[in-house]
């Protein structure tokens, strides 16, 4: 196969906790463990993870669509992205600017 004989960069991902969710350092660490792991067999890279804390929600989103080569937000279950009606918004939005969402467990 070409693409194995050629070094291609992989995919550029950000991981997104929501302090909520990922309450105490403790948890956070494991779950970050959990989005690194996903990572690591899906073969992307995982440049960064960040959480809400002291900021809100859809400011990160925005902050993550602003990056260059954002290939997709990694997150450990769509609660990560608030409730309901506030994780279909920031899906959406996610989507309308061609970043996609991948969640590790479902």
């Amino acid at each position: 196969m070409l693409t194995e004989q050629l070094s291609v960069p992989p995919p550029v991902v950000i991981g997104l906790l929501r302090t909520a969710v990922a309450a105490g350092l403790p948890r956070r660490r494991a779950l970050t463990g959990v989005l690194d792991a996903f990572c690591e067999r899906q073969e992307l890279h995982l440049v960064d993870v960040i959480t809400d804390e002291g900021a809100e929600p859809d400011a990160l989103i925005t902050g993550i669509e602003e990056q260059r080569d954002v290939y997709a937000v990694v997150l450990p279950t769509i609660a990560h992205l608030g409730d309901q009606a506030a994780a279909d918004r920031r899906r959406k939005h996610l989507e309308d600017v061609g970043i996609r969402l991948l969640v590790t467990r479902t």
